[in-house]
């Protein structure tokens, strides 16, 4: 058996790759040999072996030791402890008897031989002294890899035919898939309101418990995940139907046409089935080795998701988690306060980055200090698709925010058989501020979802929509203790007969 040594990992959010590598000598010609150091959370199934020019290999299989295979490996370390343990007691007697017979007053002896024993007497305690201390350190070391041992035996083992060209010493990897490992972004955003630029700095949680110390191994950190499906999804036909009010139940039966509706959503739902889901892990460069397949997976080059390659190595125990330093980075940006008054009555200082700078940011929380002060957490969410971002940088105590409802009126327009509703409300925005504020205003007016409703907007104070969305931005600059008053308004017109909902 021989022991691989873990040397490289490659941790994703979700699990890891590890990679062992171990010195196996070989006769030319055809050998079977096994390899350990799998830990119990390996995924057999996501095996490699790997091995270098000059050797193939074959019959690649994940084991497990039999009970007596179990009992023979402890067998010769058990003996070796029995014996030390032998040895130990003899030559505790030993110095149990010297000891005892420097004691002349139970005996008759002359002066010189009572001068020679106790002349010997030191050196001779010494080197029994130096014995036992040899042999209890020894005993001890013995045990602790019996312990050591018996942690394992339990544990899987590779077996593999190799053929090697000529006799030699040659290096083999095995890369695994481990799911007891993962690790976090944490990121930390310095922002000081005045300048151009933030700070952005990302730290790493990273924790695993596969059941064994990682001493001295390289980590590379990547943002996605091992098992998550590398299927294409399958678009299936979506189709818009027109809702009606449920009858009250017991008065009419259902129409064929709603039946057949029903159906076809049914049919939908089973055809669009969970996607099936398959194995992935990033394969590093091998240099010569070639790969010898043992199980299924799928193997995919590191450049679909970012990768974080740390400097040195690494040592992390089993059930530990370390925090780490990853990267920081400068972002020049534009510091503005943020209102959203139809859903918060607070404004938020927030920094607009461009989303190009934030392609690699992952979609968590983060902490937010201001000159240097925490000032609270918040969440990261950037829409990739719009030119710019706002990173939330909590609430702007120093812009207050007031919106109020001026109008909502509806009537009846009998000549067109139709319902319409007048809607106006009125925000007002005051800076507390000692200096000018960038300030930023949304709100919104309803999109039409049906030809038969038909909304027009009315006054928005100078706003620039998105035809797209119905969102009325507002962007301005408020001087010191000043006020700024906007007003939006639409109307909405409906049939009679209808009901409307905002969905």
């Amino acid at each position: 058996m021989f022991q691989t040594q873990l040397k490289e990992v490659s941790v994703y959010r979700a699990g890891c790759v590890t990679r062992r590598t171990a010195s196996v000598p070989l006769k030319a010609g055809k050998q079977t040999v096994r390899l350990s150091g799998l830990s119990g959370t390996s995924d057999g199934a996501s095996l490699r072996l790997h091995v270098p020019e000059g050797v193939t290999g074959s019959n690649v299989q994940v084991e497990y030791r039999t009970a007596d295979a179990r009992e023979e490996e402890k067998k010769a370390l058990t003996e070796a402890i029995a014996r030390l343990k032998r040895d130990l007691g003899l030559k505790q007697k030993y110095i149990s008897f010297w000891e005892k017979n420097a004691i002349f007053t139970e005996r008759q002896t002359d002066i010189a031989e009572m001068t020679a024993y106790l002349e010997k007497l030191p050196e001779r305690m010494e080197s029994l002294y130096r014995e036992t201390d040899a042999l209890t350190a020894e005993i001890a070391e013995k045990e602790k890899a019996l312990k050591k041992l018996q942690e394992t035996l339990n544990l899987p083992y590779v077996t593999a035919e190799l053929t090697a060209e000529a006799d030699g010493t040659y290096p083999v990897m095995l890369t695994v898939l481990e799911h007891a490992a993962n690790w976090n972004p944490v990121y930390e955003i310095h922002a000081e309101d005045g300048t151009d630029s933030l700070l952005l700095r990302l730290r790493a949680t990273l924790r695993q418990d596969t059941g064994e110390d990682w001493e001295g191994v390289r980590v590379t950190l990547y943002t996605g995940n091992p098992t998550v499906s590398g299927t294409i999804p399958v678009l299936n036909p979506v189709y818009l139907r027109i809702y009606e009010r449920p009858l009250a139940k017991g008065r009419i039966a259902m129409p064929t046409a709603m039946k057949l509706s029903a159906n076809m959503a049914r049919d939908e739902a089973v055809a669009g089935g969970a996607m099936e889901e398959s194995v992935m892990m990033a394969d590093a460069d091998f240099g010569t080795f070639s790969e010898v397949n043992a199980g299924s997976g799928t193997a995919v080059q590191g450049d679909t998701m970012t990768e974080y390659a740390l400097s040195g190595t690494w040592d992390v125990k089993k059930g530990q988690e370390i925090v780490l330093d990853i990267e920081e980075k400068t972002l020049p940006c534009r510091y503005h306060t943020v209102a959203v008054p139809k859903y918060a009555s607070s404004a938020f200082l927030a920094a607009e980055v461009k989303s190009v700078l934030l392609t690699d940011l992952q979609n968590t929380e983060a902490s937010v200090y201001l000159k240097g002060t925490y000032a609270g957490r918040v969440y990261l969410c950037p829409d990739l698709a719009e030119e710019t971002y706002d990173l939330s940088l909590g609430t702007d105590e120093t812009v207050k925010i007031r919106r109020t409802k001026k109008k909502e009126y509806t009537s009846t327009v009998l000549l067109k058989g139709q319902k319409k509703t007048e809607y106006e409300y009125e925000t007002v925005i005051t800076s507390a501020k000692a200096k000018t504020a960038d300030i930023t205003v949304l709100d919104q007016v309803p999109l039409s979802g049906d030809k038969t409703i038909v909304v027009e907007k009315g006054d928005l104070s100078g706003g620039k929509e998105d035809e797209k969305t119905g969102i009325i931005r507002w962007s301005f600059r408020l001087e010191p203790k000043a006020s700024k008053t906007i007003r939006l308004s639409w109307q909405t017109a409906w049939p009679k007969d209808k009901e409307i909902r905002e969905r």
